[in-house]
């Protein structure tokens, strides 16, 4: 299993040498894509990545810095295949599901690229799925489970929860994703949970304005396991 962080920026003005979020996890063969902000395709397929091979793609929550790369992305799938006949026969079709919390962003996604070059045909698929709580995803290998959070606020009678944490297992790994975390370091010592590895993205202020001493506060607490990631860095787990 191969993470890689796409983008690592939280949503600020940019940022030089970080996009907005972005991370994949790559497993026997297939690629599993986690929100979607600026740029993430573009660097994704750069990086060798392989566009045509992804299972699914899941979205935490529809802010524009998880998001805003979205469209984008789908249009870079479906362009290769336009311009390589291997991609396209590798996609034809398939169906890519694609899990948001709201239904209503993706008809605003879906009907932006309706209006694109030969209003986005394509051989293959893609199934929107409102994210809940819950098992959303268990196929090949890689297992997705969502619950949800107070990132956006607690919803309105009659509303959803609008934003999500995502545990992921693959093989005998566990990935644990969610946001607004505060004092996390102390609060894993002080609940017995420490994680072999704790990785922190979607970078604010502070880290963006000194990641060395940002890191080296938290690993006065949890020791090397802890890192600050960077656009592009890769992680074989």
């Amino acid at each position: 299993m191969r993470l890689t962080f796409l983008g690592t920026c939280s949503g600020t003005e940019p940022m030089p040498g970080r996009r907005h979020l972005s991370f994949v996890i790559e497993h026997a063969g297939g690629v599993y894509w986690i929100d979607a902000g600026e740029g993430c395709s573009r660097t994704a397929h750069l990086m060798g990545i392989d566009l045509s091979a992804i299972r699914a793609v899941f979205i935490t929550h529809t802010h524009m810095d998880h998001i805003g790369g979205l469209a984008n992305l789908l249009w870079a799938m479906r362009k290769l295949t336009t311009v390589d006949p291997d991609v396209a026969a590798r996609m034809r079709g398939t169906t890519v599901p694609l899990f948001i919390p709201d239904l209503d962003v993706w008809r605003c996604v879906i009907t932006l690229l309706g209006r694109t070059e030969e209003s986005f045909r394509k051989d293959y698929s893609i199934e929107a799925t409102r994210v809940r709580d819950g098992l959303l995803y268990d196929e090949g290998g890689f297992r997705l489970t969502a619950l949800h959070n107070r990132h956006l606020g607690e919803p309105e009678d009659g509303e959803r929860w609008r934003s999500y944490s995502f545990g992921i297992d693959v093989a005998d790994k566990r990935l644990v994703f969610s946001g607004d975390v505060d004092e996390i370091c102390r609060t894993l010592v002080a609940m017995n949970a420490v994680p072999a590895r704790l990785g922190f993205i979607h970078h604010g202020r502070a880290i963006l304005d000194d990641p060395e001493g940002e890191c080296a506060k938290a690993r006065a607490v949890l020791d090397d396991r802890v890192f600050i990631a960077d656009d592009e860095t890769s992680l074989t787990l």
